[in-house]
């Protein structure tokens, strides 16, 4: 019996890891690489999101900033051929309306305190001008001093 159930807990954890979004650091980031369990998207049950144009992807993370951030801003862009492109919309602007409390059930917005656990929810509209094209997504938040996180992801925009 304790073969068996050993057997299906190595199972299912095999089946949890190869059904997670493949979340990995970003090269020139010094904040907390996140596990695939911090991030949820919409579109990405499996290793590479498929964004279809005109529609919407939700995102859902976890963020335990390393230091005070009074500020929190998005970096947020499409990386195609090794050259970064910003998401029009959401590139640079304010991160803040987004940030909920750790259960995700009550915004809190900034400032964010070191130590501290946060849920970051947001939607972004795949626009209809976004080429059908694969990319890598790089999705960071922080300031002028550095990310309170960062992580990007193997993506395709589809028609």
């Amino acid at each position: 019996m304790k073969s068996f159930l050993c057997l299906l807990t190595i199972t299912f954890a095999l089946f949890a890891l190869t059904n997670a979004t493949e979340v990995k650091k970003c090269s020139k980031s010094t904040a907390r690489a996140l596990t695939p369990d911090e991030v949820t998207i919409s579109s990405c049950p499996e290793n590479k999101c498929t964004l279809k144009r005109k529609s919407e992807a939700s995102i859902e993370m976890k963020i335990k900033p390393e230091r005070d951030f009074s500020e929190l801003n998005s970096d947020i862009q499409g990386i195609i051929l090794d050259v970064p492109l910003p998401f029009p919309g959401y590139y640079g602007t304010s991160a803040c309306p987004y940030i909920y409390d750790a259960e995700g059930k009550e915004k809190v917005g900034c400032p964010l305190k070191a130590g501290e656990t946060y849920t970051y929810k947001n939607t972004i509209k795949i626009l209809s001008i976004y080429p059908a094209v694969s990319l890598v997504i790089h999705w960071g938040l922080g300031d002028k001093q550095g990310d309170a996180v960062c992580f990007e992801i193997p993506a395709k925009i589809k028609a």
